[in-house]
């Protein structure tokens, strides 16, 4: 009979272990390649989202700095004002990391950043953190999932002791996707229980069998795509040799009045014909009962400032505006958008994130906004001007002051003045 089934399982089971080894034998580092870092920094795929190997590789580049731009879809709005565009024009003393995707928000990127630990540490940050992410309804699970890996998973559980912000993300992961690999281990971070000796080698055999898979598998998995070459390297003869300000609002204003032309709301040509002309009309006061005050993206923004705060990491926050015109189309009422504002601003600056740039009352402005909600040309100019000098001239990050009862129900449901919370 064990002869039977030898023959039968025996063969797969050889082969598991081969499959095995095989991946644990694979080294995990690469030679540092300027120039396919460069790459992949503007690679803004989810399969390059949701590797490691390829962050990791860039931003521990100890001779060209590279410095991570987390965000979501904004950075897939190129155009010659694009940050991508200008460090490489100006041939600055970084190159932005994109790390972002259209869906991202902060769960999936404090999951991300489990992978990057080490390179994250004492170093410098860009976080756009967009007021859209901040739903009632909360984190669209399909979302989660499609930015969500393996290698996410086992590093959260291999480097975080139990406590407030394991147990919160914990919760949440389990929320997103109830049904996962080591869900016993992580059920047990979710109730604020501590694993026992096994769990722990389990989680870090599997960590490590993560991390090398993704080493072996993501030049295939997560390969450059062209955008370096077809969506950065095209627009540097369009900027001036001589960098200033006023040349790039030039060009801002230029190349805006150029792809505005069939619509009064000053959005891009082909993003208004591809995705708005054929249901305008449908869309009118669609968004009048809209509110991102109430959500339960607050706990998650926090576990990402808890993360930062960690590991040291001196972080820009970039708060991006809507198209004004876009929204009183829409119905999408400012009084809640500033409100919103004042109580993701309350979160960031009473725990010591004070470096941020409100471009929220900017969405009226000519030319600042890509579409209804990206911000592009003289918007990417604002952008540079706040963002370019704060990760040009590197400083420590300051001393935070975090506070575990942003993770609560009471915050997340709050409406009243963020500074009267108690």
């Amino acid at each position: 009979m064990l002869k039977r089934l030898w023959r039968i399982f025996g063969p797969v089971i050889c082969a598991l272990i081969l499959v095995v080894v095989v991946i644990y034998c694979y080294p995990q580092g690469r030679k540092h390649d300027y120039q396919t870092d460069k790459r992949n920094a503007v690679t803004l795929t989810t399969a390059n989202f949701k590797s490691r190997i390829n962050k990791t590789n860039a931003l521990s580049n100890k001779e060209h700095r590279f410095v991570p731009f987390f965000g979501s879809s904004e950075w897939l709005r190129f155009d010659a004002l694009h940050p991508a565009v200008l460090a490489e024009k100006y041939d600055r003393n970084y190159r932005p990391y994109f790390i972002g995707q259209r869906g991202a928000a902060s769960l999936n990127q404090y999951l991300g950043m489990q992978q990057m630990l080490p390179e994250l540490k004492n170093g410098t940050a860009v976080y756009v953190l967009s007021p859209q992410w901040f739903t009632k309804k909360g984190y669209n699970s399909a979302a989660f999932q499609q930015f969500f890996s393996n290698d996410q998973l086992s590093s959260f559980l291999n480097q975080n002791e139990t406590d407030e912000n394991s147990e919160y993300a914990a919760k949440r992961i389990l929320e997103m996707k109830p049904e996962i690999a080591m869900k016993s281990q992580l059920t047990k971070v979710a109730k604020g229980q501590e694993l026992n000796a096994f769990d722990k080698t389990y989680v870090q055999f599997l960590a490590e069998l993560n991390k090398r898979e993704d080493a072996l598998f993501s030049p295939f998995a997560a390969p450059n795509n062209a955008n370096y070459d077809k969506k950065v390297l095209p627009y540097l003869k369009e900027l001036p040799d001589e960098f200033s300000y006023e040349a790039l609002d030039q060009v801002a204003v230029r190349d805006a009045e150029e792809h505005t032309k069939s619509n009064s709301f000053g959005i891009d040509d082909r993003f208004y014909k591809k995705r708005l002309s054929k249901k305008i009309g449908k869309l009118k006061g669609f968004q009048e009962h809209l509110s991102y005050e109430v959500s339960q993206e607050y706990g998650d923004l926090q576990l990402v400032l808890n993360q930062f705060a960690k590991l040291k990491t001196n972080v820009i926050f970039v708060i991006p505006p809507v198209n004004s015109k876009w929204m009183a189309y829409t119905g999408l009422n400012q009084e809640m958008y500033d409100a919103t504002v004042l109580k993701i601003r309350y979160q960031l600056e009473s725990q010591g994130f004070t470096n941020i740039a409100d471009f929220s009352k900017d969405g009226d402005q000519a030319y600042f906004m890509q579409d209804t909600i990206h911000m592009g040309w003289k918007g990417w100019v604002a952008f540079d001007k706040a963002v370019d000098p704060f990760v040009s001239n590197p400083t420590p990050a300051p001393s935070y002051n975090l506070n575990d009862r942003f993770y609560s129900k009471d915050w997340a449901n709050y409406t009243a003045n963020p500074n009267e919370f108690k």
